[in-house]
């Protein structure tokens, strides 16, 4: 039971820090003055996304402790770049990244 509780708090605070960590990417650009509450949310949601996408991968590879928080707010910095890098590997994993005659794509 306590695993499951820590599990969850892990994950809370993994997806909070990839969230600031892509809100302050959003706030370091040039154009603060234009910042709107839909582009902030929009960013807000991406990058708590890729943290917890980022977050399953390294609980996969056995990473534990500050590592998760570190790891996972930059990929909140990097966003949706990360997700792209992520497309790759996931495809193969699951037997999608092959064509009809079954090359690599």
């Amino acid at each position: 039971m306590f695993d499951d509780v820590q599990r969850i708090w892990e994950t809370v605070i993994a997806v909070i820090l990839a969230a600031m960590g892509g809100l302050a990417r959003l706030l370091s650009l040039k154009d603060e003055k234009r910042l709107r509450w839909s582009l902030i949310l929009s960013e807000l949601f991406v990058s708590g996304f890729a943290g917890l996408m980022v977050l399953m991968l390294i609980r996969a590879t056995g990473v534990t402790g500050d590592w998760i928080g570190l790891v996972c707010g930059m990929a909140g910095w990097i966003g949706p770049k990360i997700l792209d890098l992520l497309i790759k590997p996931a495809k193969k994993a699951i037997g999608l990244g092959k064509d009809d005659t079954g090359k690599e794509e």
